[in-house]
Formats: structure tokens, C-alpha cells, sequence
């Protein structure tokens, strides 16, 4: 449990984002690569779907945290918001901080997101049931239809043209 340490005394959020994968070095250094807030997802075919059909995304959670003042156990949770504005758990631990002001603690999470809407999903993270930040992450649907012969386009072909393709 944490030692009553106001959260204005610490821990403090260093870094906080999404990111397709991390480096970590051999002196402890962090390095993330890809850093994304936004997925296209594409369906492509004669006739694609109208609506987003739901899908799975692996994505990387890293949290740096900074003591300053807090040493011990610390209650840390990430919540998803959908679009709809629903909340979800994906996960909460207890993270300890120790030593001087300037050290912390690297929460890396590899998540497996499941994604249902088109728009933008939050990732919340809180500490002690104290609010710190929000993560926008947006799922943009991009339907392409394909015309035989493997034009692409973006409307279905014309019945009557003859190559189902408008006049210019």
C-alpha cells in the first residue's frame, strides 16, 4: 500500500504511450519503436463490408513512472473507453518504487486489444484510483471495392456502362 504520499508529491508520469514494439538495451535504456495512435483497417473485395467488422490488434503499452516523493506499493490500473464511451479493464498491478526521487519504475504491457467500433478508443491510466492520462488511439475503417481485373475503386461499377466505370 502506498505511504499516504499526496500524488502531487509523486509518482509522476514520465511517458506514456502505444507503440508496435520496444528496445531494451543492456544499460536499461528504452527505446520504442513505432509509436502509433491510429490503425487503418482495410477491407478490400467486390463487395467489402459496409461497416467495420471487429477485429483483434496487438499493440505495446509503455508507462515510465517517477517516484519523486512515493516509496512503496502502488495500485496501477489501464482502462479502455470505446467510442461508445463504455469502460473496460485490461489490466491492473501494483508497481513499487524505491530509492531516491528520480527513479522509477517501466510498465510494459503487450496487449491484444479487441476493437468493434470506427473512432476513438482511450486508453485511461490511473494510480490509486487517481486519474494521470489518457492515450487517444483511433481505428479508421477504409473499405476499398475492386472491380474484376483488379482495379481498384470507390464505387460499385454502373449497370449499363460498359466497363462498369463512369464516363469522365
Amino acid at each position: 500500500m502506498s505511504q499516504n504520499t499526496p500524488f502531487n508529491q509523486g509518482p509522476y508520469l514520465l511517458a506514456a504511450l502505444l507503440c508496435e514494439k520496444l528496445l531494451i538495451e543492456q544499460d536499461g535504456v528504452v527505446s520504442a519503436i513505432r509509436i502509433v495512435d491510429r490503425v487503418f483497417h482495410t477491407a478490400t473485395g467486390p463487395n467489402p463490408p459496409e461497416k467495420l467488422e471487429p477485429f483483434d490488434y496487438e499493440v505495446t503499452l509503455f508507462l515510465n513512472l517517477k517516484a519523486g516523493f512515493a516509496h512503496g506499493s502502488y495500485k496501477l490500473r489501464v482502462d479502455i473507453i470505446n467510442p461508445r464511451g463504455e469502460t473496460s479493464a485490461l489490466f491492473e498491478k501494483t508497481v513499487f518504487f524505491e530509492g531516491p526521487e528520480e527513479r522509477g519504475v517501466n510498465e510494459i504491457a503487450r496487449l491484444r486489444v479487441h476493437f468493434a467500433d470506427e473512432g476513438i478508443y482511450w486508453f485511461e491510466i490511473s494510480g490509486e484510483d487517481k486519474f494521470l492520462t489518457r492515450i487517444p488511439f483511433r481505428i479508421i475503417y477504409q473499405r476499398i471495392i475492386t472491380r474484376p481485373g483488379g482495379e481498384r475503386g470507390s464505387q460499385p461499377p454502373i449497370p449499363g456502362s460498359p466497363s462498369g466505370v463512369p464516363p469522365q
